[in-house]
């Protein structure tokens, strides 16, 4: 086996693949990056058995053939390689030589025939944007659930019905939905996503137009982003009933700046790493229509202009969580309704369209 490729361009490759190569694996094998070559290109796979990425890089191929080679160790190479060309040769023993410009070395590799290929994915299949797969993930992916004791909701769930896709997350203490539209009519799909999974599918996106196929098999998910595909196997298990904790119904709402919001935020975690607090309580003033922010026990105070309507409320939240969301959205404006202080707040579009909602739940005090 023998080719040569481009440097940058099989870079950007391992860049992808590296998000499946474990960290450590009782089969060596796994621990690896199959490098397949083949007519005009070459085909890099890895895989966790929960993950599995496939990449194509452009290269003059002298000699079809396959290889393992040790993945985290090939990347930190190719990653140092001084030229803008590489060529590599595997000979019988699946020993690596690798050359570029003036630099050369040799990496021990393994048999391919070792390395698990990767599922075929048929089913239903949707199309959309980088760009609003990117915002749907980053928009919901801080509130999945951490805690293994409910593994359903460590993922999103992708709701997928005519020419609408909703993605949803929730740990508990905080929901966390947003919603797009697509081009064409899609099939009705409700499949959970691991959070980890969609992590590194998020940072593999970028924010163009290029379309993404999405494929839903009845136990695995592919990515098809460019000429790369992720491969994941599904979340098992049935997904809470989200929609039975939203209500329409409030007593009190505000609008408000939601980066004057944001920045407060952020003034309030600063003072509270410092007294080791996480909690902030807002004070709605309806008669100066303004927003008091408090940190208990620290001194801090903020007052911020708000638009409100209903009565006066006092509640305490996560600081952290509010800033999470806060965060996720791009909006100038949004609303924020209540309705006691032991019911859970609900942020929304201060156009009152249903392109995202949030819900956190207060904190007790007394």
């Amino acid at each position: 086996m023998r080719f040569s490729c481009n440097v940058a361009e099989l870079n950007e490759a391992l860049s992808i693949a590296f998000h499946a190569i474990p960290v450590k694996s009782a089969k060596a094998v796994l621990e690896g990056i199959q490098i397949e070559a083949q007519r005009d290109s070459i085909v890099l796979t890895s895989t966790d058995l929960t993950m599995g990425i496939e990449c194509h890089v452009h290269a003059n191929v002298e000699e079809e053939g396959s290889v393992v080679l040790p993945g985290r160790f090939f990347c930190e190479i190719a990653r140092k390689l001084p030229g803008t060309e590489v060529d590599i040769s595997i000979n019988e023993r699946y020993l690596a030589s690798i050359s570029s410009f003036q630099f050369r070395t040799t990496v021990a590799g393994m048999d391919a025939l070792e390395f698990p290929e990767l599922p075929s994915i048929k089913g239903q299949t949707v199309q959309l944007t980088e760009k609003q797969l990117k915002q749907l993930i980053n928009g919901t992916l801080f509130s999945v659930a951490v805690d293994e004791s409910r593994p359903i909701l460590t993922g999103c769930l992708f709701e997928i019905e005519n020419q609408n896709i909703k993605v949803v997350a929730l740990d508990g203490y905080r929901l966390a939905i947003c919603k797009d539209t697509l081009d064409l009519s899609g099939d009705t799909i409700r499949a959970v996503i691991g959070g980890k999974i969609l992590g590194d599918v998020a940072k593999i996106l970028s924010d163009s137009e290029e379309l993404v196929t999405l494929t839903f098999s009845r136990s695995h998910v592919s990515f098809k982003i460019g000429e790369n595909q992720i491969i994941a196997r599904l979340l098992e298990g049935e997904y809470m009933k989200y929609n039975q904790i939203i209500s329409d119904d409030y007593l009190t709402r505000i609008s408000i700046k939601r980066v004057e919001l944001m920045e407060a935020m952020d003034r309030a975690m600063l003072i509270g790493r410092e007294s080791k607090s996480s909690l902030v309580t807002f004070k709605v003033d309806s008669y100066s229509s303004r927003l008091i922010i408090l940190m208990p026990n620290t001194g801090m105070e903020e007052k911020l202009e708000i638009t409100c309507e209903g009565k006066d409320l006092e509640i305490a939240f996560n600081v952290k969580y509010m800033m999470d969301i806060l965060k996720s959205i791009s909006d100038e404006e949004i609303y924020i309704r209540f309705k006691k202080n032991i019911n859970p707040c609900i942020i929304y579009p201060a156009d009152e369209s249903d392109r995202y909602l949030y819900l956190i739940l207060p904190v007790r005090v007394s």
